[in-house]
This record gives structure tokens, sequence and C-alpha cells, in this order.
């Protein structure tokens, strides 16, 4: 029998199903009986559909639900009735719309008669389900925006007296860090094409070009290469920066200004494009004219402390393993080297920044397939260079890791 499909089908039908039955397995691990799921992103790994007009808002506020036990079952706002009808594999959809014609028209539609409230829908199906005394897990954590309210998750616990309301992120995190053969080769593409993209920005830097238009020739070169999408998740940035002007050598996490680049200045880029929904983010350094030994030798040490953190990610070690490395090399080479931030670096896949995070202590285990965006830096506290800082994106292997943004030299780039 062949798999179904869908014309315009997000992920494969072997995909969703994978996906589905390893979250069964993990929620049965955890002591959950489903997880409702708010996020849009969630939406998107689970279901193969999104909130791509980022409506998210309480007037077309939807869900997921995840069991045990059954098929994955849609509570959403009518507006994702054609979406998810031409999109997702998910069968068990159930819609709402607020307004009296709606209804009409949604009943002649969707061949049923939508409901009027999307918490008395939500409320009926987990009554339906069997599941409103059960553990409900939700996105409860740091590092997913679900777009509720707080009047909303008040809300939760008094609509669901019931059942036990438990954070859903250890079975997210667990699925999500380690990453299927379907989603390591569009992530692998992904990084191919976000190098060509930003490898395309750094040739357009040289003195008398405006900042501005180094930025213009990276988000060319991001739609040439089908880099973007519907949300845009592109969150690319690249600043330059002068040691005798205002701000000194550092605009980290600055965005593109009226600026003329000229001799003597120094900057990196950071993050990157999103190929089909998963978000590159790794860092490159550039200077302008003849860099000093100093700004050579920070180089030098960061590229040498970034691949002594990926070599230590190792199947079977924690993370916080990683950490230590990172810093043990740093002052093995210069005792005054310090992080200035908290982590050398995390997760990626829809967002930039997931868990895992690579900071001290850190207890998680890593794992083949797991992937990681690497970043250590070796700073110059006089503030007269920038330093060096490249940062990477692996692939967890046993035989060794692979580094996915190879096609971009971490080398400082050097504008003569």
């Amino acid at each position: 029998m062949s798999e179904p499909k869908k014309k315009w089908e997000t992920i494969p039908y072997s995909e969703y199903k994978k996906r589905t039955n390893t979250a069964r397995e993990l929620l049965e691990k955890h002591n959950m009986d489903a997880m409702i799921l708010f996020s849009p992103i969630n939406w998107r790994y689970y279901g193969g559909w999104t909130d791509v007009a980022q409506m998210h808002n309480w007037v077309w506020r939807s869900c997921m639900i995840i069991s045990r036990d059954l098929e994955p079952v849609l509570v959403a706002h009518g507006a994702f009735f054609w979406q998810t009808d031409l999109t997702t594999h998910i069968k068990d959809k159930r819609f709402w719309i607020e307004t009296s014609l709606g209804k009409v028209l949604g009943e002649v539609i969707m061949d049923q008669r939508p409901a009027d409230d999307f918490w008395d829908l939500l409320t009926n199906t987990l009554i339906e389900l069997e599941l409103y005394k059960g553990t409900l897990g939700i996105e409860k954590g740091p590092d997913i925006d679900t777009y509720l309210s707080f009047e909303e998750y008040d809300l939760l616990p008094k609509r669901f007296p019931d059942a036990q309301i438990v954070a859903a992120d250890p079975v997210l995190w667990e699925q999500r860090s380690v990453k299927t053969d379907y989603e390591i080769e569009i992530i692998r593409e992904g990084c191919k094409r976000a190098c060509k993209a930003t490898m395309r920005a750094f040739e357009e830097i040289m003195p008398g070009v405006n900042e501005l238009d180094v930025h213009r020739a990276f988000w060319k070169a991001c739609a040439d290469l089908d880099l973007l999408e519907t949300p845009n998740q592109s969150t690319w940035l690249l600043w330059s920066s002068n040691s005798n002007e205002e701000g000194g050598v550092f605009r980290w996490i600055s965005g593109a200004m009226d600026r003329i680049i000229k001799e003597g200045d120094m900057g990196l880029s950071d993050c990157g494009p999103s190929y089909k929904g998963y978000q590159m983010d790794f860092q490159r350094n550039f200077y302008v004219g003849e860099p000093s030994k100093k700004l050579l030798k920070l180089n030098d040490l960061a590229y040498e402390a970034e691949q002594s953190t990926i070599d230590a990610l190792k199947p079977g070690t924690t993370v916080g393993e990683a950490y230590q490395t990172s810093l043990d090399v740093l002052k093995a080479k210069d005792p005054k080297q310090e992080h200035i931030i908290n982590f050398v670096g995390h997760g990626m896949g829809f967002s930039n920044h997931e868990p895992p995070w690579i900071i001290e202590g850190e207890p998680t285990i890593v794992k083949e397939n797991m992937c990681f965006c690497v970043e250590v830096g070796a700073w110059d506290f006089r503030m007269k260079n920038c330093g060096g800082m490249p940062e990477d994106i692996i692939l967890v292997k046993k035989g060794g890791n692979e580094i996915l943004t190879k096609d971009f030299p971490r080398e400082l780039w050097v504008v003569k």
C-alpha cells in the first residue's frame, strides 16, 4: 500500500508518522497522556503546518494535541482550514469560527459545523478523547514561544481542574534535539546555501562601501537561493566598527547602519537565513586592511578553542564537558581569557537557538545526530581589536563530527 500524499505536503507522510510515533514513546517515558501544543513551531514540526501569516493572537487561537494512543488532533480557527487541508497529514481536524456567516460558510466548505469558541472546542475535544483527567503537557519553558497570554495560561487549570498540567518541554527537546535523516539533509543543504549567501555579502566588504549595501547583497543572494520564506525567519546581521570611533570595536547584535566602511574596520556576521523552516546560525570575522599580529593571534586562538569544543561533543559525553574544554584551551594559551557570555554554543533547528545550551555543568548527554552551533571567542580586553569568534553548525557523528558550514572558511576574512 503506497503512502498517502498531499499535493503540497510540507513533510512526507513517513516523516510525519515517525515524529508522531517518537512523541508517543517519549510521552510514555515521561508519564504524560498527551501534549497540548500552542507554538506554531511545534505545529510545523509535528503536523507540517504553521501560522504563515504570524497571526499569533487570541482571535485565531489554535493548538495541536499529541497523545499516547490516538492520532494527532488539530483544534484550530477556520482560517487555517485551507492550509491544513492541502498540506498536512492530520486527519482529525476540528475548527471554530466566531461569526454567524463564517459558521454557515464553514459548514458548507468543511462538511462540519464549526464551534463558536476555541476554549469550548478544546474542552469538548479533551472530554471526547478522554484526556480531560489525564496528565497534560504544555510548552512552559523559556525556549519556545507559544504566544499565549498570562490570562490564557491561568485559564488552563480552571478549564481542566481534574487534569495534571505539566511541562511538555522534556518530551519536546529530547525529540527535537536529535535530528532525523530527513532533517539532516535539509540542514546540510541549508548550510551550503547559507555559506554562499554570506560569502556573497563578504565579497561586498571594501573601503567606500556602505554597510547597508553589504546587507542588500546578502538578502539578494538569499532570494536567489530560496532562503526567504513565510514566515520570514532569517536573522542575519553584520556590523563593522573601528577602535577610533564612537562605540569602539564592538557593535555586537546591531542592525545595519548607514555607515561607510573604511580601512581599519573590523567586525563579524552572525546568525543566518532559514531553509525549509530550519534556521542557520554561524559567525565569521573580517578585517579591512592589514590586521595586527594581536588580532591574528586572537583569531587563531578562537579557532583552536572552537575546534577543540567541536571535537569534545562526542556521543556519550555531557554537553558541560565541551564547555569546560573550551575554557581550558583558551586559558592554556592566555590565562586572562574568559567567556563574555555564559554559553559557547547551543542546539539549532526551527529556532536558531535551541536546547541543549553548551553551558557550565550542562548534564545533557550528547547523542549522535544532534546539531549544535559552536561559538567560542577570544577577546582583546583593551578594546583595540574585536578579537575572534568563529561559529559553526555541526552534526554529531560517532566517527567524528561533521562541520556543516565548512564551505565558508573559518579563518579571519581579510580585505586588502
